[in-house]
């Protein structure tokens, strides 16, 4: 329990420490433990090693009170760790194993980034230079060629993947840690002029937005104890410790940790038996 009130700055800084332990922590376990044997646990194990360096990133913004990048880096980890969730999920059919609807999860996730990344190149196939041209119909007919290869629907699209996972999802994540910030993700006419204020005839315009830091340090909070704890539970670890944080951590940080802790029942409820909407 904390004596005294800590500044924002302290808290982030607090916050950095934490989720710094619970990564150190998870990837010794991981160094000592898993020896990657399929696509389960390559997603595990990448999932914590690209979330611990967008998290790194995330914090020395913050250190900088740089909110709206920030913000867009918030939105990438609210979705991965959505997604992850997503796949990790034990499946409804208890006579399906829990291996094989994670590999079938995430052959779906492979083939909707496969058809993002076709679509990209078959929007730039007649601008491109000529001398680059012959090199993307290659990639072109490779993408099409893997597609064929995957013989599964491509995964749901984001929103449909918060109402797949549960209330606390698409009622809590899905409101404060993904639509809030879209401003900072996809910048239009509404963002660039939510930059501006008038004061007279002086027009100013304001570089940042004006949220909590210790606002936007409990999202990042909130979204790497649901990326490692997904992971933990995945390998049989314990999470106990894990969620003791998150509660202390929460005095500081609501409404931003709220979300944290209502799907603490939620990751413990998925590993071992289905979800129940």
């Amino acid at each position: 329990m904390i004596d005294r009130q800590l500044s924002s700055i302290e808290l982030v800084e607090r916050d950095a420490d934490f989720i710094k332990r619970w990564l150190v922590d998870t990837t010794t376990l991981i160094e000592q433990h898993v020896h990657p044997e399929g696509p389960p646990d390559m997603l595990c194990i990448t999932a914590i090693a690209v979330s611990g360096n967008y998290c790194r990133a995330i914090f020395e913004l913050l250190r900088l009170n740089h909110h709206m990048p920030v913000k867009a880096l918030l939105r990438v980890l609210c979705e991965l760790s959505s997604k992850l969730a997503w796949c990790l999920v034990t499946p409804k059919d208890r006579g399906k194993s829990k291996d094989s609807s994670v590999d079938k999860k995430i052959l779906q996730w492979e083939k909707n980034s496969l058809f993002k990344k076709l679509n990209i190149m078959e929007e730039f196939r007649y601008i491109v230079p000529e001398e680059q041209r012959q090199q993307l119909e290659k990639s072109i007919e490779d993408t099409k060629r893997r597609i064929r290869q995957i013989h599964c629907s491509p995964m749901p699209r984001t929103i449909e993947i918060f109402y797949k996972l549960s209330k606390s999802w698409r009622a809590g994540v899905y409101t404060r840690g993904y639509l809030q910030f879209n401003d900072s993700v996809h910048i239009d006419l509404g963002t660039l002029a939510s930059t501006i204020s008038k004061q007279g005839d002086q027009i100013n315009i304001n570089l940042d937005t004006a949220e909590d830091l210790t606002q936007l340090s409990g999202y990042c909070v909130s979204f790497m104890y649901q990326i490692i704890y997904l992971v933990r539970s995945n390998f049989g670890w314990d999470t106990n410790q894990l969620s003791d944080d998150l509660h202390t951590l929460s005095a500081d940080h609501s409404p931003a940790l709220q979300n944290g802790l209502q799907l603490t029942d939620y990751h413990r409820s998925i590993f071992g038996k289905p979800d129940e909407n």
